[in-house]
């Protein structure tokens, strides 16, 4: 065995390091949260070839006085917690001590700090961990740290480093969320000499949202605030029409600290799961504001984690308010007019142009939440100058005519000057998905028996889900012998039902399955698939008759504009986008 030693303290100093200092995309984020914790409003972000050649952080916080700028660099020095009752309570987004100290040791760092009660600020050099020089130098208040060629004396870090542009790319994402969590602050990111993007600062998030990705997602956003007992959800989810196929573009924090948590994801992502296709996400910046000692934010090192005391209470609160901030607005896609310079082809060349991108047009006055969960306090949708509102339209169908069906699946309907294609069996996917969800939240779902018992042939896995889900599948009307043998289905199931089928839900229920007393997400699975099963198909004859009471039906749920898959029921083409076709 070899023989044990102590280890000096500058490795022992790099070793640390390494925990909080994985890449540049770790110091510009300990440094832009402990300006914001130093009360800065402004901070601006420089860097170079990825943040591997220099790294500027300037703000006009508090700054650091001289007698306490010794223990800036110092490991465990902090400003921000005393004891451990601090530490359960903390409301800094940094409070550990070791941001400042683990990049001195991997890098040459250059602090430039003065505080108002100062005539001179303080200029301080520190390289690989050790001091250099102090002198007074004349600066405004605030702090301005340059940190340059990082992990230069630990080259084995830094050869695992990606491409300078990789590196940017993280560092713009961590700064996006810097922006949308702190829509008060004005950013400014530049990469290489040039200005990445620059919020106003004016406290409003769809300004926020306006610099980081355009008017095109800042106009298409849905407001939710809600509030139940001491916590509130607040901020802007996207309509389904700007659904993004990742999940780059949701933003979630908590007392303003971003968080990656997936137990929050999964409650947004289950609000929006039947509004939106297979493979695509839903665009949120949210925060949620609650008592401190409700949830423990000391899971990991990188702070962006945490364990709430109340999972379940948290994930119904999210799921909830998400979904009733949908259900109020108009998801209508419609087909935008756009006027473009086009260059002329040859006759044999013409294409039939596909619809355009489509947009959603706010509705003045906002529905109630469908079958809410727990009541929720919405506050009203607040006026932005910065960002232009939709302006309101009259409510779709309130005098419609139906001119027909084409493809055997789309009914064309007038009103005024718009034409809406309604797809038929989404439509009837949707109202039966209603109505199922209705009845069996009043629990009076009718079940119908079976001629012939249909027998599974489950795995142990999907004997275990089957299990922890009996009581929910009897309370949708599936009678399950304990022979695993279906006796009854739901009434509304009048198709024939297949094995695959019901192995089908009991793969969605263990793939999915969150928690086996809270049936928020399973219900839609289950819902989702037998109203699919259950409804008309495209090819289908319905008549004019039975189309106008789909049509009826569908308008008077909360949300008739998807089928609980996400696909659309209803699109909607303007008399102004057919003159443009027609070249009128």
């Amino acid at each position: 065995m070899s023989q044990i030693i102590q280890l000096n303290q500058s490795l022992i100093n790099k070793i640390a390091a390494g925990e909080v200092v994985e890449r540049p995309l770790s110091v510009v984020k300990e440094l832009t949260e402990n300006a914001i914790d130093a009360g800065a409003t402004v901070i601006t972000v420089e860097i170079r070839d990825g943040g591997l050649t220099s790294i500027r952080v300037t703000d006009n916080g508090g700054g650091i006085s001289p007698e306490n700028l010794p223990l800036a660099f110092a490991r465990h020095a902090t400003s921000k917690i005393i004891s451990f009752d601090d530490l359960m309570s903390v409301q800094t987004l940094g409070f550990r001590g070791e941001a400042l100290s683990s990049i001195a040791a991997v890098a040459q760092v250059e602090m430039i700090t003065k505080t108002a009660q100062t005539l001179a600020g303080t200029r301080v050099e520190i390289h690989g961990g050790k001091l250099l020089s102090s002198k007074e130098i004349g600066c405004a208040d605030g702090t301005t740290v340059i940190v340059s060629n990082l992990f230069y004396n630990t080259p084995a870090r830094r050869k695992f480093l990606k491409k300078p542009a990789v590196e940017a790319g993280y560092i713009a994402f961590c700064l996006e969320r810097l922006a949308l969590g702190n829509p008060s602050l004005v950013l400014r990111y530049i990469n290489n000499g040039q200005i990445v993007f620059q919020t106003t600062g004016n406290g409003d998030l769809k300004a926020a949202l306006l610099n980081i990705y355009g008017r095109e997602i800042a106009t298409k956003t849905a407001t939710v605030d809600a509030t139940e007992n001491d916590v509130r959800l607040y901020g802007l989810v996207g309509k389904p029409e700007i659904a993004r196929a990742n999940r780059r573009h949701g933003s979630f924090f908590i007392n303003s600290r971003y968080i990656d948590s997936k137990l929050v994801t999964r409650a947004i992502e289950s609000a929006t799961k039947t509004m939106l296709p297979s493979g695509k996400f839903p665009v949120y910046t949210l925060n949620l504001t609650m008592p401190h000692d409700a949830l423990d934010v000391n899971v990991h090192p990188t702070k962006m984690d945490v364990r709430f005391a109340a999972e379940e209470e948290i994930f119904a609160f999210i799921e909830d308010a998400v979904r009733d901030a949908l259900e109020e607005n108009n998801l209508i896609p419609t087909a935008p007019v756009v006027r473009r310079v086009e260059v002329p082809k040859p006759e044999a060349e013409q294409i039939p142009l596909p619809f355009e991108r489509v947009r959603t047009v706010e509705k003045s006055e906002p529905k109630p939440a469908a079958f809410p969960m727990r009541a929720l306090s919405l506050r009203e949708e607040s006026r932005i100058a910065t960002v232009p509102e939709p302006q309101p339209e009259q409510k779709p169908f309130t005098h419609y005519k139906i001119h027909g069906l084409v493809f055997q699946t789309y009914w064309l309907v007038q009103q005024n000057e718009s034409l809406y294609v309604i797809d038929q069996h989404a439509a009837h996917e949707r109202v039966l998905y209603e109505e199922f969800l209705k009845k069996a939240q009043q629990e009076v779902v009718h079940a119908q028996n079976l001629l012939a018992p249909i027998t599974l042939r489950l795995t142990p896995r999907e004997k275990q889900v089957l299990y922890d889900n009996k009581e929910l599948f009897s309370r949708f009307g599936f009678d399950i012998s304990d022979d695993d043998e279906i006796l009854s289905v739901p009434f509304l199931m009048k198709g024939p039902l297949s094995t695959t089928f019901f192995t089908d839900l009991l793969d969605k229920l263990d793939q999915v399955g969150f928690v086996k007393n809270s049936p928020y997400t399973h219900k839609t699975e289950i819902i989702a698939m037998a109203a699919c099963k259950a409804a008309v198909k495209a090819g289908d004859n319905l008549q004019e008759s039975e189309a106008q009471a789909l049509i009826e039906q569908l308008l008077e749920l909360d949300n008739p504009f998807t089928c609980p898959h996400g696909r659309p029921t209803i699109i909607e083409i303007t008399k102004k986008e057919f003159e443009r076709r027609f070249k009128r």
